[in-house]
């Protein structure tokens, strides 16, 4: 039998991560660029002969030394930062992990048996009836293995299982642990363990509920998103400091219904760091660039802690200082952070996912975070080569006051009433359709030879986002200025904004560090959660509610205007 040759060989020195389940982003992500997307050659040919190297001009340069290496085109000149292919699918699976459906209730119980996992209700000749529980519950017994099992409630194992309403409502309305403890008179950990089973019933839910996206009719209920992501604060104290760690939290929201798709929290709630910083020490990860370890998904315990001293070098508690900290709330430090590139890659995969593979064109419009527009630019890259998906990013002056934000907005009127000739209350008698159409006009005149992806200074001014700059990343030569404009008048955050605004008012961990005169510049909340878990629970069981609950105020939930529900959910169908 032959023997390969050491040019093709499967020893190759490689310059380019390896792929990983089929994923593998390591080429020219510029949608402008005549190689987008084309895979360039992944081995290392330094030294070879040149006549034996398969073509595949141009190659581009891989470059950089450290943590980081960088894939430099060699068309369009533009450099992106290796990823690892392993770790964006480590975190995908993870995310995915958290909405697979339970097994069955109404379901024989032995795992050995070829019944297991299938349910009564669906398969009714695999069971019989077998009396009655001392409950009264109906109980039934397998035909093949004999086992006999009975559904029942779902709280029957629960204390003070008329709390869990209370609980949910307070959780998501500002109330922290203390004074939930002093308002149901449940203890501390009897409050953890109802927000681990009020967040099971939202995960069962979310599950069964969130595969229909496949039935959404996204023409209808429209087809652009909001991307962004703000920053939470999870108290991290030891002996002789207090910080607060900074925990991204990254949302994607539906624009026209409000429909949050996906949420995510920085942290993996599971993982201990001692372990990680174990396994990266055996397979040599520190020697290596970041895009070529076996783990490159979370932060190793070492770079955690050099972190903590960073963010707590001047920062100490004195001996005779009370701590403002209620010991009693705190549970055991655990997890890990996760690499805010991974994050945003494993979350743009997922709403890949969750989007399906029709021929609909999909408008994100994103933070202006480079390393967003990059994920999304990776998932989606397929549907922008079919010129089915745009991207586009937003930003604007957050640090506006509210006078100048009213000031500016005047001066947006104004200037559309100049660039229009349009009276203001002939623009004030106009329906928003009409209102639209003609700001559309009046931007596509202002664009004419713009240059193709160049940023755009939004010159009507909204109190939301004042001074406006847009680029559309996808941009290209044969969009015409209509769409153009069209895109930019829609290239808005408001949606996932709003959100975030109510995530702030309503959990009460995720309000802002406020500062004290006798704090020393430190920011600490002894109403902060301690336990990443915890975070993440409430976050999704937030989310939850924004989706399919609402408010009392809620007539239309977002689940039901993207066509998901029929009508609100309620916490009687929620525990029941």
């Amino acid at each position: 039998m032959g023997t390969l040759s050491k040019n093709s060989s499967s020893d190759q020195r490689r310059r380019l991560p390896l792929p990983s389940f089929g994923i593998d982003i390591s080429f020219c992500r510029n949608p402008q660029c005549s190689l987008f997307m084309e895979p360039p050659d992944p081995f290392d040919n330094r030294g070879k002969n040149g006549a034996k190297v398969k073509s595949n001009f141009p190659r581009g340069t891989v470059s950089g030394s450290g943590d980081e290496k960088t894939f430099i085109c060699g068309a369009c000149g533009k450099s992106s930062i290796l990823k690892n292919n392993k770790a964006i699918v480590e975190e995908y699976r993870r995310l995915r992990s958290k909405f697979r459906p339970e097994a069955p209730r109404d379901a024989c119980t032995n795992v050995e048996c070829a019944n297991h996992g299938k349910s009564a209700a669906e398969h009714p000749k695999l069971y019989r009836k077998s009396g009655w529980t001392a409950n009264g519950v109906q109980r039934r017994k397998c035909k093949a293995c004999l086992t006999s099992f009975s559904v029942g409630s779902r709280i029957r194992r629960q204390k003070r299982s008329s709390a869990n309403n209370a609980v949910l409502w307070m959780i998501t309305n500002g109330t922290p642990i203390s004074k939930i403890c002093d308002f149901t008179g449940l203890s501390a950990r009897d409050v953890y363990a109802k927000i681990d089973f009020i967040h099971d019933r939202v995960i069962d839910i979310t599950t069964r509920r969130e595969g229909l996206f496949e039935k959404v009719d996204w023409i209808a209920v429209g087809r652009r998103f909001a991307t962004d992501s703000q920053t939470l604060h999870l108290n991290w104290p030891n002996k002789k400091t207090r910080a607060q760690i900074a925990v991204h939290h990254l949302c994607t929201a539906h624009a026209n219904t409000g429909y949050i798709m996906a949420a995510h929290v920085g942290l993996d709630p599971e993982l201990e760091l001692p372990d990680i910083e174990a396994q990266m020490v055996t397979a040599g990860d520190f020697g290596l660039p970041r895009a070529y370890r076996q783990q490159a998904r979370v932060w190793s315990e070492t770079e955690f802690k050099a972190y903590l001293d960073k963010i707590t070098r001047k920062v100490a508690i004195h001996p005779q200082e009370a701590p403002e900290v209620d010991l009693g709330l705190q549970l055991p430090h655990r997890g890990a952070m996760l690499r805010q590139d991974i994050m945003q890659l494993a979350h743009a995969f997922l709403l890949r996912k969750f989007l399906g593979k029709g021929d609909e064109r999909f408008v994100f419009v994103l933070d202006a975070d480079s390393g967003l527009a990059l994920s999304f630019i990776s998932a989606f890259a397929s549907r922008i080569a079919k010129e089915l998906a745009d991207v586009i990013v937003v930003r604007f002056d957050k640090n506006k006051s509210n006078d100048q934000r009213n000031s500016l907005v005047a001066e947006g009127k104004a200037a559309l009433e100049a660039a229009s000739g349009i009276s203001s209350s002939t623009w004030a008698a106009m329906t928003a359709t009409e209102a639209a159409e003609q700001t559309d006009l009046v931007i596509e005149g202002m664009l004419g030879t713009y240059p193709v992806g160049m940023p755009f200074d939004w010159p009507f001014h909204t109190k939301s986002e004042p001074s406006r700059e847009i680029r559309i990343i996808t941009d290209r030569p044969g969009m015409s200025n209509d769409r153009r404009a069209r895109l930019m008048r829609l290239a808005t955050l408001r949606s996932v904004d709003s959100y975030f605004h109510k995530v702030r008012s309503n959990l009460r961990f995720a309000a802002r560090p406020g500062h004290t005169p006798s704090g020393n510049g430190q920011t600490w909340d002894r109403h902060y959660l301690y336990n990443p878990e915890t975070m993440a629970k409430i976050v999704e069981i937030y989310r939850f509610r924004h989706n399919w609950m609402g408010s009392s105020s809620t007539k239309i939930t977002p689940a039901m205007k993207l066509g998901l529900a029929k009508g609100k959910i309620y916490p009687k169908d929620l525990f029941g």
